[in-house]
């Protein structure tokens, strides 16, 4: 048969793209818009949100994308920070109302944390949403390995239909490479000698 080219399926978990607001509230399958965390649930959230990428929505069409290092653990209400070397300190909530003319409604829960240790960025939760197309690499809960299997399980003829579907749209005939080097690929699927095993 020669030079063969495999193709198939396969199917990861992706962050849904929500604001950040929606996604702990799924997370935490509760309503958070009118009460502070409990321990339990700020570690739960800390450890979903980390590394995952976020953009702000409080700034028109500056849409800075930054990554969550943290959670911090205090209350946005209660987050202070130096705006000069002689140490004066300013809210949160004020920075954002003075800044941007933003006014922080849920400030009784955490900021993200972004940018280092050292020298951390605070941003409330409701002016951030998740950057779309983010592989969820953490491990899966049995809902969510339930809900992928039925979303991705397919009979095989239907299976066959959209490989030979994605090759089609792939057209690989007009590639240049592929032209350049005489390589033709067939847009249907090569017969191959099988066997049906016994049934146990």
């Amino acid at each position: 048969m020669g030079l063969s080219l495999n193709i198939d399926m396969s199917a990861t978990a992706f962050i849904e793209p929500l604001p950040v607001i929606e996604f702990v509230a799924q997370l935490l399958n509760s309503d958070i818009h009118s009460r502070p965390l409990s321990d339990a649930e700020h570690v739960k959230i800390k450890k979903a949100l980390r590394g995952v990428k976020v953009e702000v929505t409080h700034r028109g069409n500056m849409q800075r994308k930054y990554r969550i290092s943290g959670l911090t653990t205090q209350a946005t209400r209660e987050l202070t920070f130096p705006v000069d070397e002689g140490g004066t300190m300013k809210s949160v909530v004020q920075y954002f109302q003075e800044t941007y003319g933003f006014t922080i409604q849920h400030t009784y829960l955490p900021c993200l944390q972004v940018g280092n240790q050292q020298r951390p960025n605070y941003l409330p939760m409701e002016v951030c949403k998740i950057v779309e197309g983010q592989r969820y690499s953490k491990r899966l809960n049995q809902n969510q390995i339930r809900a992928l299997l039925e979303e991705t399980c397919q009979h095989p003829p239907d299976r066959e239909r959209d490989i030979i579907s994605m090759v089609k749209h792939n057209a690989y005939e007009k590639d240049d490479y592929a032209q350049e080097f005489g390589i033709k690929i067939s847009d249907c699927l090569a017969s191959v000698e099988a066997r049906i095993l016994p049934a146990p």
